[in-house]
Protein backbone atom coordinates (compact mmCIF):
# COMPACT_ATOMS: atom_id res chain seq x y z
CA UNK A 1 0.00 0.00 0.00
CA UNK A 2 2.69 2.40 1.01
CA UNK A 3 4.11 1.62 -2.58
CA UNK A 4 1.10 3.15 -3.99
CA UNK A 5 1.00 6.12 -2.32
CA UNK A 6 4.71 7.15 -3.22
CA UNK A 7 3.15 6.61 -6.81
CA UNK A 8 0.39 8.88 -5.67
CA UNK A 9 2.48 11.41 -4.72
CA UNK A 10 4.66 11.33 -8.04
CA UNK A 11 1.66 11.51 -10.18
CA UNK A 12 -0.18 14.45 -7.89
CA UNK A 13 2.55 16.15 -8.06
CA UNK A 14 1.96 20.22 -8.40
CA UNK A 15 -1.73 18.87 -9.80
CA UNK A 16 -3.51 20.99 -7.08
CA UNK A 17 -6.38 22.20 -8.45
CA UNK A 18 -6.39 19.89 -11.01
CA UNK A 19 -7.03 16.54 -9.91
CA UNK A 20 -10.35 16.12 -12.10
CA UNK A 21 -8.99 16.73 -15.19
CA UNK A 22 -6.93 13.70 -15.28
CA UNK A 23 -7.81 10.07 -15.47
CA UNK A 24 -4.43 8.93 -14.03
CA UNK A 25 -4.69 11.21 -11.15
CA UNK A 26 -8.17 10.72 -10.39
CA UNK A 27 -6.77 6.82 -10.48
CA UNK A 28 -4.07 7.83 -7.81
CA UNK A 29 -6.42 9.58 -5.38
CA UNK A 30 -8.85 6.49 -5.56
CA UNK A 31 -5.96 4.49 -4.01
CA UNK A 32 -5.66 7.75 -1.93
CA UNK A 33 -8.77 7.19 -0.90
CA UNK A 34 -8.78 3.19 -0.12
CA UNK A 35 -5.73 4.01 1.90
CA UNK A 36 -7.07 6.33 4.07
CA UNK A 37 -10.67 4.25 4.70
CA UNK A 38 -8.33 1.25 5.52
CA UNK A 39 -6.78 3.49 8.08
CA UNK A 40 -10.38 4.88 9.68
CA UNK A 41 -11.24 1.39 9.38
CA UNK A 42 -8.64 -0.02 11.80
CA UNK A 43 -8.99 3.26 13.40
CA UNK A 44 -12.58 2.72 14.04
CA UNK A 45 -12.16 -1.17 15.47
CA UNK A 46 -9.91 0.34 17.94
CA UNK A 47 -12.23 2.79 19.14
CA UNK A 48 -15.02 0.55 19.30
CA UNK A 49 -12.79 -1.10 21.90
CA UNK A 50 -12.35 2.42 23.34
CA UNK A 51 -16.14 2.87 23.62
CA UNK A 52 -16.78 -0.59 25.11
CA UNK A 53 -14.87 0.21 27.79
CA UNK A 54 -16.47 3.64 28.48
CA UNK A 55 -19.70 2.19 27.85
CA UNK A 56 -18.77 -0.92 30.79
CA UNK A 57 -17.94 1.98 33.51
CA UNK A 58 -21.20 3.74 32.33
CA UNK A 59 -22.83 0.47 32.49
CA UNK A 60 -21.74 -0.79 35.96
CA UNK A 61 -22.22 2.85 37.42
CA UNK A 62 -25.57 2.83 36.08
CA UNK A 63 -26.54 -0.60 37.73
CA UNK A 64 -25.18 0.41 40.84
CA UNK A 65 -24.90 3.87 42.23
CA UNK A 66 -26.94 5.24 38.99
CA UNK A 67 -30.11 3.29 39.74
CA UNK A 68 -33.06 5.30 39.93
CA UNK A 69 -33.75 4.77 43.61
CA UNK A 70 -29.92 6.61 44.63
CA UNK A 71 -31.05 9.71 42.44
CA UNK A 72 -30.00 12.87 44.10
CA UNK A 73 -29.13 11.13 47.07
CA UNK A 74 -24.99 11.86 47.34
CA UNK A 75 -23.76 11.59 51.01
CA UNK A 76 -26.30 9.22 52.28
CA UNK A 77 -25.99 5.65 53.96
CA UNK A 78 -27.64 4.02 51.15
CA UNK A 79 -24.64 5.37 48.85
CA UNK A 80 -21.18 5.90 50.59
CA UNK A 81 -22.49 4.04 53.86
CA UNK A 82 -23.37 1.53 51.96
CA UNK A 83 -19.58 -0.46 52.22
CA UNK A 84 -20.77 -2.56 48.77
CA UNK A 85 -21.48 0.78 47.13
CA UNK A 86 -18.57 2.32 48.77
CA UNK A 87 -16.32 -0.59 47.36
CA UNK A 88 -17.90 -0.05 43.87
CA UNK A 89 -17.11 3.28 44.12
CA UNK A 90 -13.92 3.07 45.07
CA UNK A 91 -13.26 0.25 42.23
CA UNK A 92 -14.52 2.24 39.61
CA UNK A 93 -12.65 4.72 40.70
CA UNK A 94 -8.97 3.14 40.35
CA UNK A 95 -9.49 -0.59 38.62
CA UNK A 96 -11.57 0.60 36.45
CA UNK A 97 -11.15 4.66 35.66
CA UNK A 98 -7.51 3.64 35.27
CA UNK A 99 -8.41 1.21 32.61
CA UNK A 100 -10.28 3.77 30.68
CA UNK A 101 -7.31 5.95 30.99
CA UNK A 102 -4.45 3.80 30.54
CA UNK A 103 -6.34 2.41 26.78
CA UNK A 104 -7.27 5.97 26.62
CA UNK A 105 -3.44 7.36 26.64
CA UNK A 106 -2.24 4.37 24.82
CA UNK A 107 -2.08 5.73 21.82
CA UNK A 108 -3.55 8.26 19.63
CA UNK A 109 -5.04 6.62 17.01
CA UNK A 110 -5.79 9.40 14.92
CA UNK A 111 -2.24 10.19 14.40
CA UNK A 112 -2.08 7.51 11.19
CA UNK A 113 -5.04 9.38 9.69
CA UNK A 114 -3.50 12.76 10.73
CA UNK A 115 -0.36 12.06 9.35
CA UNK A 116 -1.65 11.15 5.71
CA UNK A 117 -3.74 14.12 5.48
CA UNK A 118 -0.75 16.30 6.33
CA UNK A 119 1.57 14.55 3.79
CA UNK A 120 -1.21 14.67 1.14
CA UNK A 121 -2.87 17.83 1.97
CA UNK A 122 -1.58 19.55 -1.24
CA UNK A 123 -2.72 17.06 -2.79
CA UNK A 124 -6.35 16.74 -1.84
CA UNK A 125 -9.04 18.21 -4.35
CA UNK A 126 -9.82 21.88 -3.91
CA UNK A 127 -12.96 23.80 -4.55
CA UNK A 128 -11.52 24.37 -7.85
CA UNK A 129 -11.50 20.28 -8.24
CA UNK A 130 -15.22 19.99 -6.69
CA UNK A 131 -16.28 23.08 -9.68
CA UNK A 132 -14.69 21.49 -12.06
CA UNK A 133 -16.34 18.17 -11.30
CA UNK A 134 -19.37 19.62 -11.52
CA UNK A 135 -18.78 21.80 -14.39
CA UNK A 136 -17.80 18.41 -16.47
CA UNK A 137 -21.19 16.39 -15.08
CA UNK A 138 -23.44 19.54 -16.51
CA UNK A 139 -21.37 19.79 -19.63
CA UNK A 140 -22.03 15.69 -20.35
CA UNK A 141 -25.58 16.33 -19.04
CA UNK A 142 -25.34 18.83 -22.07
CA UNK A 143 -23.53 17.77 -24.97
CA UNK A 144 -25.28 13.95 -25.27
CA UNK A 145 -28.66 14.81 -23.52
CA UNK A 146 -28.47 12.66 -20.57
CA UNK A 147 -31.63 12.50 -18.65
CA UNK A 148 -31.20 13.70 -15.47
CA UNK A 149 -33.66 11.99 -13.58
CA UNK A 150 -31.66 8.91 -14.94
CA UNK A 151 -28.43 10.49 -14.10
CA UNK A 152 -29.42 11.29 -10.99
CA UNK A 153 -30.20 7.50 -9.98
CA UNK A 154 -26.92 6.61 -11.39
CA UNK A 155 -27.40 5.77 -14.50
CA UNK A 156 -25.67 6.72 -17.98
CA UNK A 157 -27.07 5.90 -20.94
CA UNK A 158 -28.07 2.82 -19.97
CA UNK A 159 -25.20 1.95 -17.86
CA UNK A 160 -26.19 1.70 -14.25
CA UNK A 161 -23.00 2.97 -11.90
CA UNK A 162 -25.12 2.00 -8.60
CA UNK A 163 -24.35 5.45 -7.46
CA UNK A 164 -26.96 7.68 -6.71
CA UNK A 165 -27.08 11.56 -5.83
CA UNK A 166 -28.75 12.63 -2.98
CA UNK A 167 -31.01 16.03 -2.87
CA UNK A 168 -28.19 18.24 -1.48
CA UNK A 169 -25.97 17.07 -4.20
CA UNK A 170 -28.50 17.76 -7.18
CA UNK A 171 -29.02 21.30 -4.95
CA UNK A 172 -25.24 21.87 -5.66
CA UNK A 173 -25.23 21.18 -9.49
CA UNK A 174 -28.64 23.07 -9.84
CA UNK A 175 -26.84 25.93 -8.42
CA UNK A 176 -23.61 24.79 -10.20
CA UNK A 177 -25.33 25.27 -13.48
CA UNK A 178 -27.07 28.25 -13.02
CA UNK A 179 -23.64 30.24 -12.33
CA UNK A 180 -22.52 28.83 -15.49
CA UNK A 181 -25.51 29.60 -17.48
CA UNK A 182 -27.16 25.99 -17.93
CA UNK A 183 -30.47 27.62 -16.91
CA UNK A 184 -32.50 24.86 -18.39
CA UNK A 185 -30.50 22.49 -16.56
CA UNK A 186 -30.70 24.09 -13.23
CA UNK A 187 -34.47 24.05 -13.03
CA UNK A 188 -34.24 20.27 -13.52
CA UNK A 189 -31.49 19.58 -11.21
CA UNK A 190 -33.73 22.00 -8.90
CA UNK A 191 -36.81 20.08 -9.34
CA UNK A 192 -34.83 16.48 -8.62
CA UNK A 193 -33.76 17.97 -5.80
CA UNK A 194 -37.14 18.65 -4.20
CA UNK A 195 -38.35 15.57 -5.13
CA UNK A 196 -35.64 13.94 -3.05
CA UNK A 197 -35.76 16.33 -0.29
CA UNK A 198 -39.32 14.82 -0.15
CA UNK A 199 -38.36 11.29 -0.34
CA UNK A 200 -35.64 12.13 2.15
CA UNK A 201 -37.27 13.44 4.52
CA UNK A 202 -35.79 16.90 4.05
CA UNK A 203 -32.21 14.83 5.48
CA UNK A 204 -29.61 16.21 2.95
CA UNK A 205 -31.51 19.34 2.12
CA UNK A 206 -34.60 21.14 2.94
CA UNK A 207 -37.56 21.74 0.66
CA UNK A 208 -37.45 25.21 1.86
CA UNK A 209 -33.56 25.47 1.12
CA UNK A 210 -34.52 24.32 -2.23
CA UNK A 211 -37.68 26.54 -3.48
CA UNK A 212 -35.81 29.94 -3.54
CA UNK A 213 -33.44 28.63 -6.03
CA UNK A 214 -35.67 26.61 -7.72
CA UNK A 215 -38.33 30.08 -8.41
CA UNK A 216 -35.21 31.84 -9.18
CA UNK A 217 -33.69 30.26 -12.03
CA UNK A 218 -37.65 29.49 -13.27
CA UNK A 219 -38.09 33.63 -13.01
CA UNK A 220 -34.78 34.30 -15.08
CA UNK A 221 -34.87 31.65 -17.55
CA UNK A 222 -39.00 32.68 -18.33
CA UNK A 223 -37.39 36.49 -18.53
CA UNK A 224 -35.34 35.59 -20.88
CA UNK A 225 -37.46 33.31 -22.93
CA UNK A 226 -39.38 36.46 -23.29
CA UNK A 227 -36.43 38.72 -23.95
CA UNK A 228 -35.34 36.15 -26.74
CA UNK A 229 -38.58 36.14 -28.52
CA UNK A 230 -39.33 39.86 -28.59
CA UNK A 231 -35.94 39.99 -29.88
CA UNK A 232 -35.25 42.31 -26.92
CA UNK A 233 -31.29 41.33 -26.18
CA UNK A 234 -28.90 44.03 -24.90
CA UNK A 235 -25.25 44.01 -24.93
CA UNK A 236 -24.54 42.03 -21.36
CA UNK A 237 -27.96 40.73 -21.33
CA UNK A 238 -28.01 36.80 -19.56
CA UNK A 239 -28.16 34.33 -22.57
CA UNK A 240 -29.98 31.28 -22.16
CA UNK A 241 -27.69 28.71 -21.89
CA UNK A 242 -24.01 30.15 -22.06
CA UNK A 243 -21.66 27.40 -22.78
CA UNK A 244 -18.56 28.11 -24.86
CA UNK A 245 -19.22 28.44 -27.97
CA UNK A 246 -22.72 30.05 -29.37
CA UNK A 247 -22.42 29.00 -32.78
CA UNK A 248 -23.00 26.19 -35.81
CA UNK A 249 -19.66 24.97 -35.12
CA UNK A 250 -20.61 24.30 -31.95
CA UNK A 251 -23.76 22.81 -32.18
CA UNK A 252 -22.75 20.73 -35.18
CA UNK A 253 -19.62 19.42 -32.49
CA UNK A 254 -22.42 18.51 -30.09
CA UNK A 255 -24.55 16.87 -32.60
CA UNK A 256 -21.71 14.93 -34.15
CA UNK A 257 -20.57 13.61 -30.56
CA UNK A 258 -24.44 12.63 -29.50
CA UNK A 259 -23.77 10.22 -33.09
CA UNK A 260 -26.45 12.40 -35.69
CA UNK A 261 -25.39 11.82 -38.67
CA UNK A 262 -24.02 15.30 -40.69
CA UNK A 263 -23.21 13.72 -43.58
CA UNK A 264 -25.18 12.82 -46.92
CA UNK A 265 -25.00 9.72 -48.70
CA UNK A 266 -23.73 11.49 -51.94
CA UNK A 267 -20.13 12.46 -49.44
CA UNK A 268 -20.11 9.21 -48.16
CA UNK A 269 -20.03 7.00 -51.36
CA UNK A 270 -17.12 7.12 -51.72
CA UNK A 271 -15.40 6.72 -48.48
CA UNK A 272 -13.23 3.31 -48.32
CA UNK A 273 -10.48 1.38 -46.91
CA UNK A 274 -7.31 0.52 -48.57
CA UNK A 275 -3.73 -0.66 -47.77
CA UNK A 276 -0.67 0.64 -48.59
CA UNK A 277 3.08 0.82 -48.04
CA UNK A 278 3.63 4.23 -49.36
CA UNK A 279 6.34 3.57 -51.22
CA UNK A 280 8.36 3.24 -48.00
CA UNK A 281 10.68 0.63 -47.39
CA UNK A 282 9.64 0.41 -43.86
CA UNK A 283 5.97 -0.39 -44.92
CA UNK A 284 6.78 -3.26 -47.87
CA UNK A 285 6.43 -6.32 -45.41
CA UNK A 286 3.69 -4.72 -43.09
CA UNK A 287 1.79 -2.05 -45.41
CA UNK A 288 -0.32 0.24 -43.34
CA UNK A 289 -4.28 0.54 -43.42
CA UNK A 290 -6.14 3.41 -44.25
CA UNK A 291 -9.50 4.14 -43.73
CA UNK A 292 -10.87 7.64 -45.36
CA UNK A 293 -13.40 9.74 -43.10
CA UNK A 294 -12.90 12.52 -45.78
CA UNK A 295 -11.57 13.20 -49.17
CA UNK A 296 -11.51 16.93 -48.96
CA UNK A 297 -9.71 18.21 -47.17
CA UNK A 298 -8.02 14.58 -46.32
CA UNK A 299 -8.84 13.33 -42.99
CA UNK A 300 -7.77 9.40 -42.74
CA UNK A 301 -7.29 6.71 -39.75
CA UNK A 302 -3.96 4.73 -39.60
CA UNK A 303 -4.91 1.30 -37.73
CA UNK A 304 -2.58 -0.50 -35.96
CA UNK A 305 0.01 2.01 -35.94
CA UNK A 306 1.51 1.62 -32.58
CA UNK A 307 1.84 -1.47 -29.86
CA UNK A 308 0.52 -2.26 -27.10
CA UNK A 309 4.07 -2.09 -25.23
CA UNK A 310 4.49 1.76 -27.05
CA UNK A 311 1.08 2.74 -25.78
CA UNK A 312 1.69 1.74 -22.13
CA UNK A 313 5.28 3.24 -22.29
CA UNK A 314 4.08 6.61 -22.95
CA UNK A 315 1.31 6.72 -20.45
CA UNK A 316 4.23 5.55 -18.04
CA UNK A 317 6.58 7.88 -18.37
CA UNK A 318 3.68 10.79 -18.83
CA UNK A 319 1.44 10.01 -15.20
CA UNK A 320 4.48 11.19 -13.43
CA UNK A 321 4.64 14.70 -15.51
CA UNK A 322 0.88 15.38 -16.31
CA UNK A 323 -0.06 18.85 -15.99
CA UNK A 324 -2.78 20.77 -16.66
CA UNK A 325 -3.62 21.77 -20.14
CA UNK A 326 -2.83 25.42 -21.04
CA UNK A 327 -3.07 27.74 -24.24
CA UNK A 328 -1.90 31.01 -25.42
CA UNK A 329 -3.51 33.84 -24.88
CA UNK A 330 -3.37 37.13 -26.49
CA UNK A 331 -0.33 38.19 -24.94
CA UNK A 332 1.51 35.13 -25.45
CA UNK A 333 1.39 33.75 -22.06
CA UNK A 334 0.47 30.79 -21.10
CA UNK A 335 -2.63 30.04 -18.76
CA UNK A 336 -5.21 27.34 -17.82
CA UNK A 337 -7.13 26.57 -20.39
CA UNK A 338 -11.26 26.45 -19.79
CA UNK A 339 -11.74 25.25 -23.01
CA UNK A 340 -9.83 21.75 -22.96
CA UNK A 341 -10.05 19.68 -19.92
CA UNK A 342 -7.32 17.65 -19.76
CA UNK A 343 -3.85 17.20 -18.58
CA UNK A 344 -0.37 16.87 -20.52
CA UNK A 345 2.93 15.52 -20.89
CA UNK A 346 5.83 16.34 -23.30
CA UNK A 347 8.81 13.90 -24.70
CA UNK A 348 11.50 14.19 -27.06
CA UNK A 349 13.84 11.91 -28.72
CA UNK A 350 15.98 12.02 -26.02
CA UNK A 351 13.47 11.50 -23.61
CA UNK A 352 13.45 7.80 -24.26
CA UNK A 353 14.33 5.75 -27.75
CA UNK A 354 10.66 4.95 -28.26
CA UNK A 355 9.90 8.42 -29.23
CA UNK A 356 12.93 8.08 -32.18
CA UNK A 357 11.62 4.67 -33.28
CA UNK A 358 7.73 6.15 -33.33
CA UNK A 359 8.99 9.34 -35.32
CA UNK A 360 10.30 7.41 -37.94
CA UNK A 361 6.87 5.58 -38.39
CA UNK A 362 5.17 8.58 -38.60
CA UNK A 363 7.25 9.81 -41.10
CA UNK A 364 6.66 6.89 -43.30
CA UNK A 365 3.06 6.98 -43.30
CA UNK A 366 2.52 10.66 -43.60
CA UNK A 367 5.47 11.55 -46.05
CA UNK A 368 6.26 14.43 -43.98
CA UNK A 369 9.75 15.16 -41.69
CA UNK A 370 9.22 15.00 -37.91
CA UNK A 371 12.60 15.75 -37.00
CA UNK A 372 11.91 17.54 -33.44
CA UNK A 373 15.53 18.31 -33.14
CA UNK A 374 14.84 20.37 -36.11
CA UNK A 375 11.69 22.04 -35.49
CA UNK A 376 9.95 20.21 -38.22
CA UNK A 377 7.43 18.93 -35.59
CA UNK A 378 6.73 19.60 -32.01
CA UNK A 379 7.74 17.93 -29.31
CA UNK A 380 5.30 14.92 -28.80
CA UNK A 381 2.14 15.58 -26.98
CA UNK A 382 0.95 12.98 -24.42
CA UNK A 383 -2.77 14.33 -23.25
CA UNK A 384 -4.98 12.42 -20.81
CA UNK A 385 -8.77 13.58 -20.22
CA UNK A 386 -10.51 13.24 -17.23
CA UNK A 387 -14.05 12.93 -16.57
CA UNK A 388 -15.84 15.48 -18.87
CA UNK A 389 -12.70 15.65 -20.62
CA UNK A 390 -13.14 17.37 -23.78
CA UNK A 391 -11.67 20.04 -26.21
CA UNK A 392 -14.18 22.75 -27.94
CA UNK A 393 -13.82 23.52 -31.44
CA UNK A 394 -10.46 25.02 -32.83
CA UNK A 395 -7.56 25.03 -35.47
CA UNK A 396 -4.64 23.60 -34.96
CA UNK A 397 -2.74 25.91 -37.00
CA UNK A 398 -1.60 28.87 -35.06
CA UNK A 399 -0.32 31.85 -37.10
CA UNK A 400 -2.54 32.18 -40.27
CA UNK A 401 -5.29 32.53 -37.63
CA UNK A 402 -4.02 35.69 -37.83
CA UNK A 403 -5.24 38.91 -40.12
CA UNK A 404 -2.23 38.65 -42.74
CA UNK A 405 -1.31 42.15 -41.68
CA UNK A 406 -0.73 41.08 -38.02
CA UNK A 407 0.95 37.97 -38.97
CA UNK A 408 4.08 39.44 -38.08
CA UNK A 409 3.32 39.71 -33.93
CA UNK A 410 3.52 35.80 -33.70
CA UNK A 411 5.95 34.82 -31.46
CA UNK A 412 9.67 34.58 -33.26
CA UNK A 413 9.49 30.83 -32.55
CA UNK A 414 6.25 30.16 -34.10
CA UNK A 415 7.65 32.33 -36.98
CA UNK A 416 10.84 30.14 -37.29
CA UNK A 417 9.55 26.60 -37.13
CA UNK A 418 6.26 27.96 -39.47
CA UNK A 419 2.91 27.20 -39.12
CA UNK A 420 1.15 23.95 -38.38
CA UNK A 421 1.10 21.90 -41.80
CA UNK A 422 -0.29 18.82 -40.43
CA UNK A 423 -1.47 16.90 -37.08
CA UNK A 424 -1.48 12.96 -36.42
CA UNK A 425 -3.20 11.99 -33.07
CA UNK A 426 -2.66 8.46 -31.65
CA UNK A 427 -5.07 7.09 -29.78
CA UNK A 428 -3.51 5.54 -26.95
CA UNK A 429 -6.75 3.73 -25.13
CA UNK A 430 -10.41 3.04 -26.15
CA UNK A 431 -13.02 5.30 -24.64
CA UNK A 432 -16.07 3.22 -23.08
CA UNK A 433 -18.51 6.12 -24.46
CA UNK A 434 -18.01 9.54 -25.92
CA UNK A 435 -14.29 11.00 -26.46
CA UNK A 436 -14.53 11.19 -30.03
CA UNK A 437 -12.85 13.56 -32.51
CA UNK A 438 -15.52 15.72 -34.38
CA UNK A 439 -14.95 17.85 -37.35
CA UNK A 440 -18.28 19.90 -37.19
CA UNK A 441 -18.04 21.62 -40.79
CA UNK A 442 -17.05 18.32 -42.65
CA UNK A 443 -19.71 16.55 -40.65
CA UNK A 444 -16.69 14.14 -39.69
CA UNK A 445 -16.99 11.67 -36.42
CA UNK A 446 -13.53 9.34 -35.56
CA UNK A 447 -14.01 6.93 -32.67
CA UNK A 448 -10.77 6.58 -30.65
CA UNK A 449 -9.34 2.99 -31.46
CA UNK A 450 -6.34 2.15 -29.27
CA UNK A 451 -3.39 1.83 -31.59
CA UNK A 452 -4.50 3.97 -34.18
CA UNK A 453 -3.93 7.26 -35.60
CA UNK A 454 -5.92 9.85 -37.45
CA UNK A 455 -4.23 12.30 -40.04
CA UNK A 456 -5.20 15.45 -41.41
CA UNK A 457 -3.47 18.43 -42.91
CA UNK A 458 -4.06 21.85 -41.76
CA UNK A 459 -2.88 24.19 -44.17
CA UNK A 460 -3.42 23.82 -48.03
CA UNK A 461 -0.26 23.77 -50.09
CA UNK A 462 -0.24 27.75 -50.19
CA UNK A 463 0.12 28.06 -46.65
CA UNK A 464 -3.14 29.02 -45.68
CA UNK A 465 -5.02 27.59 -43.22
CA UNK A 466 -7.75 25.21 -44.38
CA UNK A 467 -10.69 26.31 -42.21
CA UNK A 468 -13.14 23.13 -42.80
CA UNK A 469 -10.32 21.38 -40.25
CA UNK A 470 -12.02 23.01 -37.39
CA UNK A 471 -12.29 20.20 -35.12
CA UNK A 472 -12.96 19.41 -31.12
CA UNK A 473 -12.52 16.25 -28.38
CA UNK A 474 -16.25 15.53 -27.76
CA UNK A 475 -16.61 14.97 -23.53
CA UNK A 476 -15.15 11.90 -22.18
CA UNK A 477 -18.65 10.04 -20.61
CA UNK A 478 -16.93 7.08 -19.63
CA UNK A 479 -13.84 5.23 -19.19
CA UNK A 480 -10.42 7.10 -19.94
CA UNK A 481 -9.17 8.82 -23.15
CA UNK A 482 -5.01 9.42 -23.67
CA UNK A 483 -3.72 10.37 -26.92
CA UNK A 484 0.10 11.70 -28.45
CA UNK A 485 -0.20 14.54 -30.67
CA UNK A 486 2.37 15.13 -33.28
CA UNK A 487 1.80 18.80 -35.02
CA UNK A 488 3.89 18.73 -37.48
CA UNK A 489 5.83 22.16 -38.81
CA UNK A 490 6.25 23.97 -42.11
CA UNK A 491 10.02 23.80 -41.78
CA UNK A 492 11.26 20.97 -43.21
CA UNK A 493 8.59 19.94 -45.83
CA UNK A 494 10.05 21.83 -48.57
CA UNK A 495 10.36 18.88 -50.75
CA UNK A 496 7.89 16.45 -48.71
CA UNK A 497 4.77 18.61 -49.49
CA UNK A 498 5.81 21.02 -52.35
CA UNK A 499 3.82 24.32 -52.88
CA UNK A 500 1.31 25.45 -54.70
CA UNK A 501 -0.41 28.45 -55.89
CA UNK A 502 -3.64 26.49 -55.70
CA UNK A 503 -5.66 28.10 -53.55
CA UNK A 504 -7.70 24.66 -53.58
CA UNK A 505 -4.89 22.37 -52.87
Amino acid sequence: MRTILVFATLCLAKTNGDIFSSTAHLQSLMHLERHLVSEMSDYLTKMEAKLYEIKSYLHEFAYTAGREEFAGKFATDEIVGNPIQAFQLVKRLTINWRRIENIMAKENLWNKIEELTDVYQSFMPSQEDLHGAALALVRLQDTYNLNMTDLAKGQILGYQTNVEMTARDCLYLGKHSFNNGYYGHSIEWFEEALIRAHREDNRTASVEEIMPFYNMAVEITDQNYTDYFNENRIKGATKLKIVEGESDDYHNYQALCRGENLKTAKEEKNLKCYLTNKGNPLLILQPIKVEVFNENPLVVMFHDLMTEYEMQTYKDLAIPMLTRARVQTENHDDEVSKVRTSQTAWFSPQSHKMVANLNHRVEAVTGLSVDMDKSHCELVQIANYGMGGHYVPHYDYLIVDRPEDQRHLAPAREVAAGDRTATLMFYLSDVIKGGSTVFPRLGTKVTPEKGAAVFWYNLYRNGEGIEDTVHGACPVLMGEKWVANYWIREIGQTFNRRCSLNPNE
